[in-house]
């Protein structure tokens, strides 16, 4: 937000400079209860059928078929002037582009009269470099200006286009009433600067024709689900009327949308200044605001599952590794004993270790005369004695014992009465008697 902020400066500084120079006349009117409200700062946010008189740029952000009727009435020292409007928006089929069509008329007994006919066609593309779309567009305009002294028919262009930023700023500019024909220039050249916070939109507005300028300002807040908007706007000064401060609901009951207008002005109830306004649109081909609301809280309410779900995972995750955790906290504690326990097993035998290097070194330095010991081999004992095992054979014993399998009858002799059938009986505690040589 903070790189926005330089661009806010020239607004505030012209706004101070210039906020109440415009009378505007006729020919500046623009019809739309909802930017009526708002204070017609709607060229930045453009999103319904009345853009196509503010910003064609704006047909961009319409992707189904809507059309609006709207009536006013508007308030001035010098009379009262009766407004009528239309709206049409289709998107062009298998393309990106979006076409408008507007008609304006405004009356005024013995002062005049003027019809416009709108015509225009929007579209997007993305910055190669900043990776966000810029929607433009542009209108053709037919103005029949009729004055007591005068009349005149004139035909106009119109262009626009919003950039729009990650943070949700949106800036438009905009180029309307280019005209030849009407005796006197129209031209109108437009800043625009909106930003959406949470559910409320602020909206700004610094528009230039000829050396007149002046800046508007208003916001949006949506309630009940958007089901309700209201709205508040500075107005502009009419026929070197006062400003007024404009107020606005809009009733969002899809597929009918009903927007109205009214106005206080700044300098006393009593003031002839203003405007009254009603707009009545239809948009086709979309979901009923019953069923967008519930397809709206069923898409909520299973996000909000989703969450739990994942919440209940996460805590079964951190749960699973609490335990781990724990486990290997009494892993480590039990080793850490059994390590503590060696260790001072081993600092006996340490100490033993270091005597017997001082010992070592000791001896190292006063060498002890070597004793030769002989070490006198004792005889070996007999009778021995054999357990028979499975697989055991009188033979395999004799050879085991005397080294020769054919003195199995000295040990079948001395044990007579555990042979059974030539073999010893399994399990069977066998005496060994000498071998021959010792005999």
């Amino acid at each position: 937000m903070k790189k926005y902020i330089p661009l806010i400066y020239p607004i505030l500084w012209l706004s101070l400079f210039t906020g109440n120079a415009a009378a505007t006349d006729m020919t500046s009117l623009l019809p739309g209860a909802r930017a009526a409200a708002m204070g017609t700062a709607f060229t930045s946010v453009a999103d319904d059928p009345y853009t196509v008189f503010y910003n064609p740029a704006g047909l961009t952000n319409l992707t189904t078929i809507e059309n609006s009727f709207g009536l006013a009435r508007r308030l001035s020292p010098l009379g009262t002037v009766g407004e009528a409007s239309m709206a049409y928006i289709r998107p062009i089929p298998d393309t990106s582009r979006v076409a408008g069509l507007g008609y304006h008329a405004i009356r005024r007994r013995d002062v005049g009269s003027m019809d416009s006919l709108t015509g225009g066609i929007g579209n997007s593309f993305t910055l190669k470099y900043l990776q966000r779309p810029v929607l433009w567009g542009a209108n053709l305009k037919i103005i029949s200006l009729r004055r007591p002294e005068k009349s005149h028919l004139g035909f106009g262009m119109e262009g626009g286009m919003i950039f729009s930023s990650n943070m949700g700023l949106n800036t438009a500019l905009v180029l309307s009433d280019f005209a030849l024909g009407l005796g006197e220039s129209l031209t109108t050249f437009t800043i625009g600067n909106s930003y959406r916070w949470r559910e409320i939109l602020f909206a700004a507005d610094l528009r230039i024709r000829g050396s007149y300028a002046e800046i508007f300002y208003g916001l949006e807040r949506g309630l009940f689900n958007n089901l309700l908007q209201f709205r508040a706007g500075k107005g502009m000064a009419f026929d070197h009327g006062p400003a007024y401060l404009a107020l606005g609901l809009g009733i969002n009951t899809t597929p009918w949308i009903i927007d109205f207008a009214a106005s206080i002005p700044w300098q006393g109830f009593n003031r002839s200044a203003g405007l009254y306004e009603v707009n009545v649109g239809y948009r086709f081909n979309v979901p009923g605001f019953a069923e967008r609301f519930v397809g709206e809280a069923a898409a909520r309410a299973s996000a909000l599952r989703t969450q739990v779900d994942d919440l209940r995972a996460q805590r079964a995750s951190l749960e699973t590794a609490v335990a781990t955790a724990k486990a290997n906290k009494g892993v480590l504690e039990s080793d850490l004993t059994v390590m503590q326990s060696r260790m001072r097993d081993m600092e006996p035998r340490l100490k033993d270790l270091e005597i017997q290097i001082i010992e070592a070194e000791h001896r190292l330095e006063e060498p002890q005369p070597v004793k030769h010991v002989v070490r006198v081999q004792e005889p070996e004992k007999w009778p021995k004695l054999h357990k028979v095992v499975p697989g055991d054979t009188l033979r395999s014993i004799a050879s085991r014992y005397y080294g020769n399998p054919s003195l199995w009858e000295r040990i079948y002799d001395a044990n007579t009465k555990y042979i059974s059938r030539g073999l010893p009986i399994e399990g069977a505690i066998l005496e060994i008697p000498y071998p021959p040589a010792q005999k």
